[in-house]
């Protein structure tokens, strides 16, 4: 106080502020913001559009794995070296495809921050194999059992069925999963559900209507495919086949839908029931199919036209098959090995493609319903 005037009190320090981040950093910051906002965004537009885009992705490896899968059977043509390709050959080459495309997912979600994946994802009694936890062993077991018995089985016929016929009679497959799911999983369908099954009947009876009706196995009518029980070979020309030799092809693949039917649904029952990781299943399942195809080797000691194959001769046709792979004639009879390029490159191929159709349709089964 000082001559009656009140000093008034000093005026609060004004805040500090802080110093500018340097040009670089505020770049860097602005890209790692646009970066995220990309990230969010086209996650919600895969989010958003899922369903199609993985159903086409589907259809088209589909589509293709038949095509190559066909090549490769008509390249091995003898029933015996079908039956060791897809049952000793083809389960445990996935498997080296699988570990492949294994390796990098794992590797993906560990740097997005997920760090319960590690080189321990791979063993068995991993809890981040489902939301649940562990996933019991037995079930991813029997998990591809259906798939073994199915592979196995449409391997021989493969070679003497046009390519067509294959994809109008696996499409049987609707069918039996929406009777098995009916009654098995309590899964209730709508009018549009059964009129499209009864298309897919009916589109079999009309692929073999000309062929019954015409039955033409003449040199033009094979090659306007109006001869029922002919083929085409790897040379590029028709065969014939006898009456009884075509019926037994063509029940035998309509058989081994079957197994497959009863397999999709029983992994849709797995895979929705814990929420499984769909790699992980693949690879476990994969596992357990090595051992499948080995315990359907007994397949091969059946009596089939074109194969005599005694159990002792097993190894020796296992060398056979592997030697035709390689391109070689491993006996008189055995020229449809001799392609170029050989049997072995179109089966990478094949490789590549089925892996990535069995994925698709796992996340298909699990998303949706083996009925899909």
């Amino acid at each position: 106080r000082a001559l009656g005037f009140v000093l008034p009190p000093p005026p609060p320090p004004r805040p500090q502020t802080p110093p500018s981040p340097p040009p670089s950093e505020q770049a860097g910051a602005m890209a790692a913001a646009a970066a995220s906002q990309a990230g969010t965004t086209a996650r919600g537009l895969f989010t958003r559009f899922a369903v199609p885009i993985v159903f086409l992705s589907f259809v088209t490896m589909r589509a293709a794995d038949r095509v190559f899968q066909k090549r490769v059977s008509n390249a091995l043509l003898n029933p015996s070296y079908n039956l060791i390709l897809w049952n000793i050959i083809w389960p445990f080459a996935v498997q080296i495809v699988t570990l492949a495309y294994m390796i990098p997912y794992v590797f993906i979600l560990r740097r997005s921050g997920q760090e319960q994946y590690t080189w321990r994802f791979f063993l068995p009694g991993n809890p981040a194999a489902s939301s649940m936890g562990a996933v019991p062993l037995l079930q991813l077991a029997l998990f591809s059992l259906g798939d073994q018995i199915n592979a196995g089985m449409q391997g021989p016929p493969g070679a003497f069925i046009s390519q067509t016929m294959q994809s109008v009679m696996t499409n049987t497959n609707v069918f039996w999963v929406a009777l098995f799911s009916f009654v098995f999983l309590k899964t209730r369908y709508k009018q549009v559900h059964i009129i499209g099954c009864i298309l897919v009947m009916l589109s079999i009876l009309v692929g073999l209507s000309t062929k019954i009706s015409a039955n033409l196995c003449t040199p033009e009518g094979m090659a306007r495919d109006e001869c029922l029980t002919s083929y085409m070979g790897n040379d590029g020309d028709y065969h014939m086949l006898t009456g009884g030799a075509a019926f037994l092809w063509y029940a035998v693949f309509l058989i081994a839908v079957l197994p497959s039917a009863a397999g999709s649904v029983y992994k849709q029952y797995v895979l929705q029931g814990a929420d499984v990781d769909i790699i992980y299943a693949t690879w476990w399942s994969g596992n357990f199919q090595v051992l499948w195809g080995w315990l359907c080797v007994p397949m091969l000691w059946i009596q089939l036209p074109g194969q005599d194959l005694p159990p002792g001769q097993t190894f020796v046709a296992l060398r056979d098959t592997l030697s035709c792979m390689l391109g070689n004639v491993p006996h008189p009879g055995d020229e449809s090995c001799a392609t170029s390029p050989a049997p072995m490159a179109w089966f990478g191929v094949y490789l590549f493609f089925n892996m990535s159709f069995n994925v698709l349709m796992l996340w298909l089964t699990k998303h949706l319903s083996a009925a899909w």
